[in-house]
């Protein structure tokens, strides 16, 4: 993965593969842009990075999976069977972000929010071999609540051979982030005027998602939450706010 060099405020830049891979392990959704027939499209995906073979950056991948007659999966698969996958590949460009907190200043312009945002360039490829595809539902499954997948009946074999794979070749890559207290912008007086009289809070409000008490579907009724779940719940929910938390603090 070659870096996606920012062009403002790059002190905040990282390339890490393996940093830019944990925003996206931390997003239930990512936005997958793409252009058709001229027209920018964008589409909110599950995407699954995934370091493979030697741990390289140059194996980075992000596979996304849906209906065949989704537009993007129509492109890739038009692609491969007019053979032009290779030289003529959809490119696309998949973003992943976190707000961890609204940000707020003495003035106007200070507000913004502390975040981590991963932005990954790539070019497309059609999955066909049965055993990756089904692999990959696995991976979706447990990348919405881990250990999912071993814990539910078997994937029906229409359900494999339904779906679309798609592998996006990881070219371009990088992870920007804020956090900490907010910057205090200066003002001329005699220019914009005095400070208000009283004192103006400043800080930062955490933000952060929360997972809710199951709800349960009434389909399977004799079956109980299990603990698995109620774990995972817990767990996440914590590591979701302790990082809000402390990047609200940090300096």
């Amino acid at each position: 993965m070659e870096p996606s060099t920012l062009r403002r405020q790059s002190e905040r830049a990282t390339y890490d593969v393996n940093a830019v891979a944990a925003i996206f392990s931390d997003s239930f959704f990512a936005h997958v842009s793409y252009v058709d027939e001229g027209l920018p499209q964008c589409l909110p995906m599950i995407a699954l990075f995934r370091v493979e073979g030697d741990g390289g950056n140059e194996n980075a991948a992000v596979y996304l999976h849906g209906h065949p007659s989704t537009r993007l999966m129509e492109l890739v698969r038009s692609r491969a069977s007019e053979g032009r996958e290779a030289t003529d590949p959809l490119r696309v460009c998949i973003t992943a972000t976190k707000v961890d907190g609204l940000v707020l200043s003495s003035a106007p312009n200070g507000h913004t929010f502390n975040y981590r945002s991963s932005v990954i360039h790539g070019a497309c490829s059609l999955v066909t071999d049965r055993d990756q595809k089904r692999d990959i539902m696995r991976q979706v499954t447990n990348h919405i609540v881990a250990g999912r997948w071993e814990e539910v009946n078997p994937v029906s074999s229409f359900q494999v051979s339904l779906v679309t794979v798609v592998r996006v070749d990881v070219q371009k890559g990088s992870l920007k982030t804020r956090s900490g207290i907010p910057g205090i912008q200066p003002r001329d007086v005699e220019k914009d005027g005095p400070d208000r009289e009283e004192p103006v809070w400043t800080g930062v409000v955490p933000l952060y998602e929360h997972l809710d008490a199951p709800v349960a579907s009434g389909l399977t009724s004799d079956a109980q939450v299990p603990e698995s779940l109620k774990e995972y719940i817990w767990e996440r929910n914590e590591m979701q706010k302790t990082y809000a938390v402390s990047a609200a603090r940090n300096r």
